[in-house]
């Protein structure tokens, strides 16, 4: 059994490889402790591991960050954009992230109003046959939108 001392400075060593590669398995190994020894070590949270393992978390998703914005600053105009939305998603989720919920009572109203005039629109269409091409595209392009807003945010088969 392991002194109090002994778990600490393990615990060092863990936190201490954690915060440079981000995984528990990779970091225990590197540490020399065994993967069931650290999970252990956060059930029975030894010597407020918890806590500790949250802070190396956090460390670990700033370096992420820190790494990733440097590469942002390196791409060219023409290089993928990836790594930028990524960052945007997770930076700024309520204007960038797909899933975002609409927030504003206002802006709920007039979707509601609009997706209401839409359908009143599109009613109109089939009871006209006389519709021009550029009047049907238009009405495509409305129902194209309409689809996408309809659609769930972790609905990716569509």
């Amino acid at each position: 059994m392991a002194t109090t001392e002994e778990v600490l400075v393990n615990q060092q060593r863990f936190f201490e490889e954690y915060v440079k590669c981000g995984s528990l398995t990779d970091s225990a190994q590197l540490a020399g402790i065994k993967r069931s020894t650290v999970k252990g070590w956060y059930n029975k949270d030894t010597q407020g591991f918890k806590g500790k393992y949250a802070e190396a978390k956090e460390e670990y998703r700033e370096y992420l960050q820190s790494l990733a914005l440097e590469r942002i600053k390196q791409q060219k105009p023409s290089d993928n954009p990836v790594l930028l939305i990524t960052m945007l998603n997770a930076e700024w989720p309520e204007k960038y992230r797909r899933d975002s919920k609409i927030e504003s009572d206002g802006v709920k109203d007039m979707m509601n109003e609009w997706k209401e005039w839409v359908k009143d629109n599109s009613q109109k269409s089939k009871e006209d046959p006389q519709v021009t091409e550029a009047e049907q595209a238009r009405r495509n392009a409305i129902d194209e939108v309409e689809k996408m807003y309809a659609k769930k945010p972790d609905d990716d088969s569509k």
